[in-house]
């Protein structure tokens, strides 16, 4: 027994480090707790119509009678009142049993009242009971005192309300209670019922009876020894195998719930394939890593070098691991380092585009897969995918789809009900893990079990079997257990369990712990460390504690299975066996007790972040949160979050900011909250403005907000928030309220002296202009913006900014003016140089501001062709970057061209669908022309009505908001629908006068030959 005082005593080790560790509430611990509360019905009106005397003995005889009830279901009174009372049922009862007593002592009291009743002649005495449980701190755990120590829980006042809402002479329990004794008792589901004092209805369940059989008992795990239950599945996958030696690459997706044996199939496949196969490739993925871009790659790196104090590695840790596996392909490994973001990476490809960057990333995985194949069949294994990151599962999805091509067996494991849509398409083999039975579990439990206690598994087996669910994995956990007890006629398994699987496994777990004196602290800090843990940052958790003793205590959990050792250079790491056994060790710690852990964590890594590498700024920003720091976890979030968006992975940059301002919530309202507060917006907006639409209704609320905090700043730092007041100029909700406040904008800064803040004032105002169809004044703040550009300012200022590039957009807005203003090679100049540059900065939302500008140009000169390839650039790229406002663009353009190039309805379908996305997204600042584009589509089907109400409304729209650019094609519009309907000629000739008038005022010379030549075609004046 490893010591870390002079004592032998265990407990004394745990107490002394609980204190060290801040335990909460003066040494309380978690229990599983039943209540029962019985009152009878209408006692007072009893009173009433008896003589006192006899209704005193009455009360006396029915109390009594409940006494018994309740002493004879090993309950104890914890209150009594004149006509009814509360019991608590023994914390050192397995948690189903306590229910299951307490069920009973329920439904004795019942009936004893009826007895009661007919003895006193009353058959008006009725009672009403409630039971519920749940779990609760408890001070002295000795089974003599803990009745008589405050027990804190929600069981209590749940077991109260259950009892008044019962109808007379009936026992109604708890979800939870319930779900404890389901397997013992007859139910009746009496439907969900608010409860006083609780936020959420209770599931309510009558209790009818005890059952005479038990139900067969279903379950889900991990078993190590013999495959039990698993013949089926081990014959599919020699099957495919099979198929693979023959060269026919196979993907395998195996699902289950958590302990159900996913872990334990594929290592018996590795095993089953170690003789024919060439390679083995083996990644994990972790929790937490929904946002670590390819976290399972990069921890496949041996300990996750450190360079700097940072997590990561360098392009020749890359190359080598690569080359190591027969991957020599440069530009493969290049591409990879770049993913992962290594240091010493090609910098080159920061200049490609997303697109650009993921196709690369494809053609390398071809490539990998490719050379490592090479050698002969090859299995890949990726366990754990419900935690895998956005780029990862990109990638692996490409996988599955190329896996045919190669003799290469790709496994994936996954928990239950985690959404794998996106292997869809690859069409994997699916195996679903089902439970065990009483008969397997019977098996199970006899192959685990320790071999000197065979005589007692008869009378253990039942309790086995209802501890562990007949989950595999708790059950090798059980049997670990018995076999380590200190004395065989003391084993049993019934002590100190909890209710359901997870409840049940944490009592296992931590009934196991308690016999391994201080490794029980070390397994919790482990805990609370995360996925792994090294002895320096155990020593850090745990400072009471000797570096031998945390030694010691590690070896110890290794060789008893709840954790092993991790290859990492320069220091011993360890892991944990299973997730589930993290997760249910961390679960059982007191709130207080983790903050302090997440507390000394975080102060030790922030300072030192190469003390823990593998623990990155997100990861870290959640240790600082759970630790209470919220200040320093928002800051970090901020910081995670432009990591990510410096990457393009926009949707981790999302998570990270809207948590972060999430957080400054709880921080009061003084100025510093309000500092961090405009940081976070600051950075969110453009991602939220790419993402959704510039003029969706959640930017225009963030960008409100933010001005109306960068207001109560010091006037001397106004410049400062800059980005913000900018956001908010971008997202006005029409042009005129855009001008005013680009204005405003303009005014406020017009003394700032710094280039970049000129340039994007410029860039508010030839945006404004264009769409006020002030051609001359756009094309020239374009000119005076584009001056000011400097390439290496512009890569903090295109994140900031409107969520893209300021060149891009000047000289896409540009292209289009100058074809409004007849200048067609001059615009096809622009637009070309805009392509080829947004390709070469290779920022997401740039590319889709660009995209947009390609679609539009296209638009205006009827180029259905090219219509239809833009369109299918944007959707893919929509896809890639969850930007659903474009999503709707690529539908509206691509439905808009089809329509025209020959399937009418089909095409409109489909611009509806996008016009309506766009409308839910409030990204509809260019309606007046989507709906120009829905006019007249309209008019082509021949509902001509309908298409001039569509065509008055967008006039309307445009001249309300100022979207006055395309007004001249919307009158044209009108004239040319008007026509066909039979308008009589003075209100067509009106229009086109209209639409002259409105284009020659806007110098837009295209717009004015259109409109000239529909007076020709429609012979309202001479043709010129």
């Amino acid at each position: 027994m490893l010591r870390e005082n002079r004592t032998n005593t265990p407990r004394k080790g745990v107490s002394r480090t609980a204190r060290a560790g801040g335990s909460s509430a003066h040494g309380s611990e978690r229990h599983i707790v039943t209540a029962l509360c019985y009152d009878l019905v209408g006692s007072t009106d009893l009173l009433h119509v008896m003589d006192i005397e006899d209704y005193q003995d009455l009360m006396s005889a029915f109390q009594r009678s409940s006494r018994q009830s309740i002493a004879a279901h090993s309950g104890v009174m914890q209150h009594e009142a004149g006509d009814g009372g509360v019991a608590l049922f023994p914390i050192d009862l397995d948690a189903k049993d306590a229910a299951s007593l307490a069920i009973r002592a329920g439904l004795d009291i019942v009936d004893a009242c009826k007895r009661v009743g007919r003895e006193w002649g009353r058959d008006d005495l009725r009672v009403r009971v409630g039971i519920a449980t749940s779990a609760a701190l408890i001070r002295d755990m000795e089974r003599e005192s803990w009745l008589q120590e405050p027990v804190t829980g929600a069981a209590l006042a749940m077991a109260a309300r259950l009892q008044v809402i019962a109808e007379p002479n009936s026992v109604l329990v708890s979800e939870e209670t319930r779900n404890l004794a389901g397997r013992s008792h007859a139910f009746v589901f009496q439907g969900s019922k608010p409860l006083k004092g609780f936020s959420t209805p209770e599931k309510v369940w009558r209790a009818l009876g005890h059952k005479m059989e038990v139900d067969r008992f279903h379950a889900y795990g991990r078993l190590g020894g013999p495959f039990i239950n698993r013949e089926s599945e081990l014959n599919t996958i020699a099957r495919t195998w099979d198929g693979v030696l023959a060269g026919r690459g196979a993907s395998l997706l195996i699902e289950g719930d958590a302990g159900i044996g996913k872990s334990r199939l594929l290592r018996e496949i590795r095993r089953r394939t170690r003789d024919r196969r060439s390679k083995l490739f083996f990644f994990q993925c972790l929790p937490g890593g929904l946002r670590s871009t390819l976290h399972p790659l990069l921890h496949s790196f041996p300990g996750s070098t450190t360079r700097n104090g940072q997590m990561g590695v360098t392009a020749s840790d890359v190359a080598t691991l690569f080359e190591r596996n027969g991957i020599e392909d440069k530009e493969a490994i290049e591409v990879f380092a770049y993913l992962l973001g290594a240091e010493g990476r090609n910098q080159l490809l920061a200049n490609d585009n997303p697109k650009a960057i993921r196709e690369k990333a494809h053609r390398a995985l071809l490539r990998t897969l490719e050379a490592v194949s090479r050698s002969g069949p090859v299995v890949v294994a990726v366990e754990d995918i419900h935690w895998i990151d956005p780029t990862s599962r990109d990638l692996l999805g490409e996988a599955a789809r190329l896996i045919g091509q190669f003799p290469i067996f790709l496994i994936l494991t996954s928990r239950r009900g985690a959404p794998v849509e996106w292997l869809d398409t690859a069409t994997p083999l699916r195996l679903s893990l089902r439970p065990l039975d009483s008969d397997e579990t019977r098996l199970a439990i006899r192959a685990k079990w320790p071999e000197h206690r065979l005589a007692r598994l008869p009378e253990l087996f039942e309790v086995a079997e209802r501890i562990s669910g007949g989950v595999p994995l708790f059950i090798e956990e059980i049997c670990q257990w018995a076999s380590q007890s200190a004395e065989a006629d003391e084993a049993s398994l019934s002590e100190t369990m909890k209710p359901v699987h997870l409840s049940a496994f944490e009592s296992i777990l931590d009934a196991r712990l308690q016999h391994l004196g201080p490794a029980r602290e070390v397994a919790r800090a482990a805990a609370a460390a995360g996925t792994q843990v090294t002895l320096p940052l155990l020593r850090v958790l745990l400072p009471d504690f000797s570096k031998k003793a945390i030694a010691s205590a590690a070896d110890m959990l290794c060789e008893t299975g709840f954790l092993t050792r991790v290859r990492a250079p320069g220091s011993i790491a360890y892991g944990f066996r299973h997730v589930l056994i993290q997760e249910t060790i961390y679960n059982a710690l007191l709130r207080k007790q983790r903050q302090v852990l997440h507390r000394r964590l975080f102060g030790a890594v922030n300072q030192n972040r190469g003390m823990a590498a593998w623990i990155d700024t997100g990861a870290l920003a959640e240790h600082a949160e759970r630790a209470g720091l919220i200040e320093n976890a928002v800051e970090l979030l901020i910081a995670a979050g432009k990591e990510s968006s410096s990457r393009s992975a926009m949707i981790e940059a999302r998570q990270y900011l809207e948590h972060a301002l999430a957080l400054c919530s709880e921080l009061g309202e003084e100025s510093a909250v309000e500092t961090l507060q405009l940081a976070a917006l600051t950075a969110l907006g453009p991602i939220l403005t790419g993402l959704v639409g510039l003029n969706s209704p959640p930017a225009r609320k963030l960008y409100e907000d933010g001005v109306e905090i960068a207001r109560r700043q010091p006037m001397e730092e106004q410049s400062k928030w800059f980005p913000i007041y900018w956001g908010w100029w971008f997202t006005g909700s029409d042009f005129r309220i855009m001008h005013d406040r680009a204005l405003e904008v303009q005014s406020m800064l017009a003394k700032v002296d710094d280039p970049e803040i000129q340039l994007q004032v410029n860039h508010c105002i030839w945006a404004i202009d264009f769409n006020l169809g002030r051609h001359r004044e756009t094309q020239e703040a374009i000119k005076a913006g584009l001056a000011l550009y400097d390439e290496r300012t512009a890569r903090k200022s295109r994140t900031e900014f409107g969520g893209h590039d300021a060149k891009v957009c000047g000289l896409g807005q540009m292209a289009l003016s100058l074809w409004l203003t007849g200048q067609t090679k001059a615009s096809d100049a622009a637009l070309s140089r805009m392509i080829a540059f947004v390709d070469r900065i290779a920022h997401a939302p740039s590319k889709a501001h660009s995209l947009d500008t390609e679609a539009v140009s296209a638009f205006y000169r009827d180029d259905f062709d090219r219509l239809i390839e833009v369109s299918a650039r944007m959707a893919d790229f929509a896809r890639k970057h969850d930007m659903q406002s474009l999503s709707g663009l690529s539908q509206l353009f691509r439905g808009w061209a089809e329509a025209h190039r020959g399937n009418l309805a089909s095409g409109h379908s489909v611009f509806r669908e996008g016009l309506s996305l766009l409308r839910t997204l409030g990204a509809v600042a260019d309606l007046p022309i989507y709906l120009y584009m829905h006019a007249t589509l309209v008019g082509l089907a021949g509902r001509l009505g309908d298409a001039i109400d569509i065509v008055n409304e967008a006039i309307q729209k445009a001249e309300e908001t100022g979207h006055a650019y395309w007004l001249a094609e919307l009158h044209r519009c009108r004239t040319v629908l008007g026509a066909q309907a039979g308008v009589p000629r003075d209100a067509l000739a009106a229009d086109l006068r209209s639409a002259v008038e409105i284009a020659e005022s806007q110098g837009a010379t295209t717009l004015v030959r259109r409109a000239r030549r529909s007076m020709q075609e429609l012979g309202l004046v001479a043709g010129r």
